[in-house]
């Protein structure tokens, strides 16, 4: 087939196929659009003159009207509405001239503006002049006739512009989609090379953040495995065990303490109340052992116990006597026992250890530099994190802008073929 179409050439049906670069199908197609405004200029040039034509015949219908007499047969009234309704259409003639200048502009946008302008006061026209239409036509034939005549030739003239410029506004309509679609795909594509050179910019910054990142990473790591970390983990660790074999001592305290909650309880309300004033010195310590009997250990607090000794014996407490007793028995042996005195002596020695241990762990920077360095890779990683987000967003973007670019090119070519109806093919670059 490619042979016999080498040897013999295409058919005389078979339509050329016309290739069109893209950058220069705007002034190709400018070309044709100011050959179809040209080509339509003198048609609509005549068809103005045939317009001016047609008006300045109803100018001299309008004055021929004013001297007109009605039909002999007409008696006195009739001829007085016959007046009247002249005068109607006779304004109206007027308020036409004046509504339909002819342009000078022949172009076919003046031109199809002149049309729907004339039309409509046209249409105002046979509206207001419907009635006295009629009275002239019975009581002026001669002047109906001329009139109704001529009216008739200028919408038949306006009804010849719009045929004429039918056809070529259509057409300028179907290139200026071309041209539309041209500026839209120039738009698309300068939005694709930002979004493009953004993906760049982002891929970048990605990488390098992500350099960052396992750097930093790599620090810590050189960080945790070098030989301060170990031995502040093995201090710390310590200091744990310490700080939990303290609290236990705490705890063994405060529970010898406890059988005594409600007679300590009941001497501070009676004190409170006026009904047993305690010394300022047995009032100082009953608060501290009621709020923390380990920190009271720091005082001496034989006043106390025998003031509660002395409350007891003396029944001023108003205890049960099977909890009076116990509590009796429980001041005695916390006053008496060597086990408060032991717990206490445990309690010193402990915290005297843990603010050893917690010196010398301060005195290593092992953990400001490990808790500094998780901070620095939280906030590379919630960047890098972003950063990615941007990358898929501007990505999305990227694929939506080539896909509307696509549809418009699309949109273009049919575009083209509709205006031109050829066989165009556009090359994109």
């Amino acid at each position: 087939m490619d042979f016999l179409k080498k040897l013999f050439g295409k058919g005389k049906d078979e339509p050329e196929e016309l290739h069109l670069e893209f950058e220069n199908l705007h002034e190709w197609s400018k070309i044709r659009y100011e050959k179809e405004v040209n080509a339509a200029k003198p048609l609509v040039s005549d068809l103005y003159s045939v317009i001016a034509n047609e008006l300045e015949k109803l100018r001299v219908d309008k004055k021929t009207f004013l001297t007109a007499t009605p039909i002999e047969s007409a008696d006195k009234k009739m001829g007085k509405i016959a007046d009247s309704n002249r005068d109607v259409i006779v304004d109206n003639l007027e308020i036409l001239d004046e509504k339909i200048p002819v342009p000078h502009d022949n172009s076919i946008d003046g031109a199809y503006a002149f049309y729907i302008e004339s039309v409509s006061h046209m249409d105002s026209f046979l509206d207001n002049t419907r009635k006295s239409m009629l009275y002239t036509k019975s009581l002026y034939p001669p002047e109906y006739n001329k009139i109704s005549g001529d009216l008739a030739n200028l919408n038949h003239a306006l009804s010849d512009l719009f045929s004429t410029i039918e056809g070529p506004r259509n057409k300028l309509d179907l290139i200026n989609n071309i041209f539309v679609d041209i500026e839209d795909i120039h738009d698309l594509e300068s939005e694709i090379m930002d979004c493009r050179d953004k993906i760049g910019d982002l891929e970048n910054k990605y990488t390098s953040l992500d350099e960052n990142l396992q750097s930093a990473k790599s620090d810590l790591e050189k960080l945790i495995n070098g030989s301060e970390y170990p031995r502040a983990e093995t201090i710390n660790s310590e200091i744990d065990n310490v700080r939990q074999q303290a609290l236990e001592v705490e705890a063994d305290i405060k529970r010898m303490f406890t059988p005594l909650s409600k007679a300590l309880s009941r001497i501070k309300k009676q004190d409170e109340n006026g009904i047993h004033t305690l010394s300022p010195q047995v009032r100082n310590i009953l608060g501290i052992v009621m709020k923390d009997p380990v920190v009271a250990l720091d005082y001496d607090l034989d006043p106390l116990y025998d003031e509660l000794i002395l409350r007891l014996q003396s029944d001023s407490l108003g205890l049960k006597d099977k909890k009076k007793d116990k509590t009796l028995e429980q001041v005695h042996s916390i006053k008496n026992s060597s086990s408060l005195k032991s717990l206490y002596e445990d309690k010193k020695k402990y915290d005297s250890r843990l603010e050893k241990l917690s010196d010398q762990l301060d005195q290593m920077d092992v953990y400001r530099q490990k808790t500094s360095m998780e901070k620095d890779i939280s906030k590379k990683q919630e960047s890098l994190v972003s950063t990615q987000d941007k990358l898929d967003d501007e990505t999305k973007r990227l694929k939506s802008l080539e896909e509307q670019l696509e549809n418009t090119k699309s949109k273009l070519i049919s575009h083209v073929n509709d205006a031109f109806e050829e066989d165009i093919k556009i090359n994109f670059r």
